[in-house]
């Protein structure tokens, strides 16, 4: 059996195994903790897998006995490890900061935040500047933070936990899992704390609320707040200077942005089409037999659906392979699909927008400062990227 998940020889190599978009049978793999897994890879059966209610995300942290993902997996009751009714209980509560009114009053202060930060840039005195760690990663951090109403001094040793809680393979299991109860920690300290310490707006306010009127669990709160910091964070970020860099390695295609401003809607779903942030969404455990393509999974097994083959599923996409920012709409899987869809897909997609509408019209004569193959490309993590991205500005 292949052993998922799978790594690139640097940032802009071919997906590994490029056979498998389209295949109408999942391919078994070993998932990092060494259990196996079945990894659907064909557009419609990603899709379906996804919105697959006796596909329990919650089964595959607590099943006793049952596979698990990663060595170093902990119980997580928040979005991203709760099946319904108690997951559209607890996302009931987060909507309403996402719908599109509040996701829109924020982008006067995403511009303002995506500008400052390309002054500072521009202030640099070397040459050669690092668009990851000096604009893509504050803008996500920063803006993410603000949602959830996180202080400004927590924020380094956030995103430090936050990446140790996404590695795969990359760190001992023991610093993963230290990554992950340190946030838990920290953000249950915040929301059921000294309220002297509590955030008087966003989401962690809102939360604490819910939670002295008996509609979220104590352990649910801390959870939520992970997945929201974390998935907001580091998938923005690393998408967005995946993006550039997939823009940056061909200068035509941006001049193309350069000189046609409304190309920059159809280049973020071009982006996020051809550089979701990990090759996957999390894996659900089968909780009775079904039927995925042309395979019987057995109740007890684990399942994941491959976001990023399915999005160059060739049944779907015209020439999959190929970044083209011109490309006709199509419903890419980005942000997954069902019950778990992506519930800050809107803001991300504003975030992803106007970052790009401020770097080409700040900097239209942006060039790489380095070979494009040897950018380092950070693999054994869940969600994979450019971890620097040095330009000319």
């Amino acid at each position: 059996m292949l052993r998922y998940p799978f790594e690139r020889e640097n940032c802009l190599s071919p997906m590994p195994h490029p056979e498998l978009p389209g295949r109408s049978r999942p391919t078994r793999v070993v998932m990092p903790s060494g259990h196996p897994a079945h990894l659907v890879t064909r557009y419609r059966d990603v899709a379906r897998a996804l919105a697959d209610h006796r596909l329990s995300r919650r089964g595959m942290l607590v099943a006793p006995g049952g596979p698990r993902f990663t060595p170093a997996d902990i119980d997580e009751p928040g979005l991203l490890g709760l099946d319904p009714p108690d997951h559209t209980r607890v996302r009931r509560l987060c909507a309403p900061a996402f719908r599109p009114g509040p996701v829109g009053a924020r982008a006067p202060g995403i511009r303002a935040l995506a500008h400052r930060l390309l002054d500072g840039l521009r202030a640099w005195a070397d040459p050669v500047v690092d668009l990851h760690h000096g604009f893509s990663l504050p803008l996500a951090t920063a803006t993410t933070a603000d949602l959830l109403g996180i202080p400004s001094d927590d924020h380094p040793a956030l995103v430090r936990w936050a990446r140790q809680k996404l590695s795969l393979t990359g760190l001992p299991p023991e610093r993963a899992r230290a990554g992950h109860l340190a946030l838990r920690s920290h953000f249950e300290a915040l929301a059921l704390g000294s309220p002297t310490r509590r955030p008087r707006a966003g989401m962690i306010a809102l939360l604490a609320g819910a939670h002295a009127e008996g509609r979220i669990g104590r352990t649910e709160l801390p959870a939520v707040l992970v997945n929201l910091f974390v998935a907001g964070h580091t998938t923005t970020s690393a998408v967005l200077t995946n993006g550039l860099l997939r823009l940056l390695v061909r200068p035509a295609r941006w001049s193309a942005l350069i000189d046609e401003p409304a190309l920059i809607g159809p280049a973020v779903a071009e982006i996020l089409r051809h550089d979701v942030a990990g090759d996957m969404s999390l894996p659900r455990l089968a909780t009775e037999d079904l039927r995925i393509g042309e395979t019987t999974v057995r109740a007890g097994e684990a399942v994941i659906p491959a976001h990023a083959y399915a999005n160059r599923d060739p049944e779907v996409f015209d020439r999959p392979d190929e970044f083209d920012i011109t490309r006709r709409p199509a419903r890419n899987l980005a942000f997954g699909h069902g019950p778990h869809h992506c519930i800050g897909s809107a803001l991300a997609v504003l975030e992803l927008e106007i970052a790009l509408t401020a770097v080409t019209e700040r900097f239209p004569r942006l060039r790489l400062a380095a070979p494009p193959g040897t950018l380092p490309w950070n693999n054994g993590s869940l969600t994979g990227g450019v971890t620097s991205l040095p330009v000319h500005l």
